[in-house]
This record gives C-alpha cells, sequence and structure tokens, in this order.
C-alpha cells in the first residue's frame, strides 16, 4: 500500500530541512538530538515523520481500532519530539504516514537537506545490529543520511584489533586502532578520488561546523592474500603512489576551501574496518553509499554496510548520484 502522508505546519518551501525518523525509541531520541544540532548549526527548520503500520485482516472493526490505536501512538509520538524542537527555538513540521516508514522518510529525503535516523528503531534488525529502517533510508535516499547509535556504543563497543591492518605514517606502519581521530570529519576515499560525492560533502561539513578534514585511503588488495605475497609487496611503492594522489586531492581542496585543515592516512587492510574504528574517536565518518564496483540491486556497498552494522559513532552515508 500506498504511503499517505500528512503534513502540519509546513515552512516555507525549500531543502533548509533536516529531517528525522521518529518511532518512540531511545534511538530516535538521539537522532532527533542530533537533528536539532544539525538544524541549529545551520539555521534550518526540522521535519519529524513518524509512520505507522497498515494491516488487512478481513475483519473491518479489528482493522478500525487497530489503526486508531497505532495513529495515536504515533500522533503522541510526534507530538513529544515536537515540543523537544519548539523549545530549543526552531521552525518544525510534522508527517504522519500511514505504511512504511523506510518509503515514507525516502519520499520525504528529496525536499531535505540531511536525514537523521537511529542506527536500530522499534522494529527489526537487520544482521542484528542495523536497523531494517535505517539500512533501507541509508541506501535509498536522495540526500545524505547520518546514522546514529546509541552513546553507550561509543563508550562501551569494542574496537575490531585485525592484525593485519596498518596505518603507513611518516615514522612507519603503525596498528590501524593506534590512530586517533578525535575532533575530526573522517571521509573514506575509493578509486573515484575527488570525482567521489562522499568527499565534498565531508567538505561542507567540516568547514561548516569548524572541524579538520582527515583523508583516509586503504589498500585492500591484501586482504585474505597469503603471508609470501604479503611479504613481497612493495610496501615504499605503495606508499609513494597514495601519499601523490592524496596530496593532488588535498591541494584541490585548498584551492576551494582555503580556510579548512587537512590532512591524510594512508591504511592497508580491509576498509569496512578501518573506517569502522574510526568511529570510535571521529566527529563524524563520511562514506558512499556504494563504491566502484557496487551492484545497484544491493543495499549498500560492502564498506558502507560494515561501517554502519558496527559503528560507535555517527556515520554518514552519501548517495552516489544525489538528487
Amino acid at each position: 500500500m500506498d504511503n499517505d502522508s500528512r503534513t502540519q505546519n509546513q515552512p516555507a518551501a525549500g531543502h533548509d530541512v533536516v529531517l528525522v525518523g521518529i518511532d518512540g525509541s531511545d534511538q530516535a531520541r538521539h537522532a532527533l538530538d542530533r537533528a536539532v544540532e544539525e538544524a541549529r548549526a545551520h539555521d534550518f527548520s526540522v521535519r519529524l515523520v513518524g509512520a505507522y503500520p497498515v494491516i488487512g485482516v478481513g475483519d473491518p472493526g479489528l482493522e478500525q481500532r487497530f489503526t486508531e490505536a497505532v495513529t495515536k501512538e504515533n500522533a503522541e509520538h510526534l507530538a513529544e519530539a515536537r515540543r523537544v524542537v519548539e523549545d530549543a527555538g526552531l521552525p518544525v513540521e510534522t508527517v504522519e504516514a500511514a505504511g512504511d516508514a523506510a518509503k515514507a522518510v525516502v519520499e520525504q529525503s528529496g525536499s531535505a537537506s540531511l536525514v537523521v535516523m537511529g542506527k536500530r528503531g522499534r522494529g527489526g534488525a537487520l544482521r542484528g545490529r542495523l536497523g531494517s529502517v535505517s539500512a533501507a533510508v541509508a541506501a535509498h535516499a536522495k540526500c545524505p543520511v547520518v546514522v546514529v547509535p546509541e552513546p553507550a556504543e561509543k563508550k562501551h563497543g569494542e574496537r575490531s584489533r585485525g592484525g593485519t591492518d596498518y596505518a603507513l605514517e611518516d615514522q612507519g606502519p603503525v596498528k590501524a586502532e593506534e590512530i586517533d581521530f578525535s575532533g575530526r570529519v573522517v571521509v573514506g576515499l575509493d578509486a573515484l578520488g575527488s570525482r567521489n560525492p562522499a568527499l565534498w560533502q565531508a567538505v561542507q561539513y567540516a568547514e561548516e561546523h569548524g572541524k579538520p578534514l582527515a583523508l583516509v585511503s586503504v589498500n585492500g588488495a591484501l586482504s585474505g592474500t597469503p603471508s609470501w605475497f604479503q611479504d613481497e609487496f612493495n610496501q615504499a611503492r605503495y606508499f609513494r603512489e597514495a601519499e601523490r594522489k592524496l596530496e593532488e586531492i588535498s591541494r584541490e581542496i585548498a584551492s576551494e576551501h582555503p580556510g579548512l585543515t587537512v590532512e591524510h592516512h594512508i591504511f592497508v587492510g580491509r576498509p569496512g574496518r578501518i573506517l569502522m574504528n574510526a568511529t570510535h574517536s571521529a566527529d563524524l565518518v563520511v562514506v558512499g553509499s556504494r563504491g566502484i564496483g557496487g551492484f545497484r540491486g544491493l543495499l549498500l556497498g560492502s564498506v558502507s554496510q560494515a561501517v554502519l552494522e558496527n559503528a560507535a559513532g555517527p556515520v554518514m552515508i552519501v548517495p552516489a548520484h544525489p538528487a
């Protein structure tokens, strides 16, 4: 069934809107807090989207009672969230949608600048860590999506200590998990380089929030290779080539954003695991929804999926082809 959406108190038309999914869960409340922060930083309005299920069981009376109950609950969740936004002094609108929650948020994302979602909601989970609604929204939204985990995940989550993941720093190889990205916006780069929409979204976010930008390049070709191959891998040559490409990208950024501090890090290992570890310290990790070689039939690319499922901090997913 198609979503039936009703909007209340809609602000002026435009894309200066932060959209957040509301379902009454603690995760949604954390997402709402983040959405308020983002809206305040940009002087945007907030759009609250709440969806309720629709059933068909062949019993009109039972169906009506069910609909009355879920619409009442949904309206209460939206009203509570609305008070939070109003108390923050921001313009707010609410959207009530009948049917699939992910579809409702994706449809609304076409007229928003940013979507904020909790990592898991009240519904079922995908692979136990990433909510099915959040996964679908991250894959199909028409604007960037920030997925917010619970604060406890950042406090108690464990880093993945892959023995083969390391960073090629000036002083030599360093274990990947030892790199501290505190206070930084981290963006994972792929073969698209400066043509990657995720890069420029990260640049914009870092500049607007006054944060340094960390470019991360990962050579994942060694993952799963035999030890003799890794021993003969020309580490110095790879480092020089990666360094050259990252310096080119840094110069391109500096020419358009001269006030932005940019650093870069070169890793060897599994991209998803390395970027997931970065979520433990970074202010935000930015990745594309699909990288080079991604299949359109997949919900998300393998790297973005791995990062989202295990993230300890906020992750921004940027559409491969922004609307």
